[in-house]
């Protein structure tokens, strides 16, 4: 990895270098650093180090996670998922000699995802993909299993969008700021307990600068005040986000229905 990234960690940069390094050998070089680290701890070192590199529900493999921020992944596809994920940062999309495959790029439109444009990843052509902008699908058809490879430069503090495959709509997100989890399960157990402080929390967390936070904060509301409907419902429109305003004209047309 570190000739990999001898010209830093710019993502037009890394790029370049991996068109032109064997990307197979350095698949194979960080493989068997990876299972020396493995085998050179005990049982219980063994599998936190699992834990930490292995995400079982998605296949995927991280071997290299670098101090300058930079993992090299490989996930096996095996079939098609129900739902789409942004990622956060710059993905780099590479195959090693024999290993090419094809993926989805599909463009972030606001709440929507474009039509995919079909991609084959080659050894000669790695692509880049800024996160913020395209979705990924790397399993664009059924497939018998086949194994995809990818860099990867997260940006801290990025949300995670899901996204409906059949649609193309987001219908979720996964907070990436460590304190939206905790204010989502305060304003659960505030409501479950039936505290009488939920209405000021919930008053005062919708101004929270994560949609997340604001959207459950004001569903706590209309349930505490339902009077105030309209009032809550002008602030968040205010907010000039299209995420709530989406969540907010489905709210809307729930009641009229």
């Amino acid at each position: 990895m570190q000739e990999l990234l001898r010209y830093g960690v710019d993502p037009e940069v890394l790029l370049k270098r991996v068109k032109h390094l064997d990307m197979g050998a350095l698949v194979a070089r960080e493989w068997g650093k990876f299972k020396c680290r493995v085998l050179e701890k005990d049982e219980v070192e063994r599998r936190a180090l699992l834990c930490s590199t292995i995400a079982h529900f998605s296949e995927r493999l991280s071997l290299t996670v670098m101090d300058e921020g930079v993992s090299l992944d490989i996930a096996r596809v095996a079939e098609v998922s129900e739902h789409l994920y942004s990622a956060s940062g710059y993905s780099i999309w590479f195959a090693p000699a024999g290993f090419d495959y094809g993926i989805q790029l599909f463009q972030r439109d606001g709440e929507r995802l474009g039509n995919p444009q079909q991609v084959s990843i080659t050894a000669q052509s790695p692509l880049l993909v800024e996160g913020e902008a395209s979705v990924v699908d790397v399993c664009p058809c059924a497939t018998s299993g086949h194994l995809v490879f990818s860099l990867n430069l997260p940006v801290p503090l990025s949300d995670i969008h899901v996204y409906d495959r059949a649609t193309l709509a987001r219908i979720a997100w996964f907070p990436a700021d460590a304190q939206v989890p905790r204010f989502l399960l305060l304003l659960e157990a505030l409501e479950k307990i039936q505290d009488c402080n939920l209405e000021r929390v919930a008053a005062d967390l919708i101004y929270h600068h994560h949609p997340a936070v604001r959207w459950q904060a004001f569903l706590a509301l209309m349930r505490c005040t339902p009077e105030k409907q309209d009032h809550y419902c002008e602030l968040l429109e205010s907010l000039q986000d299209p995420g709530l305003r989406a969540l907010l004209s489905s709210y809307l047309a729930g009641q009229t229905s």
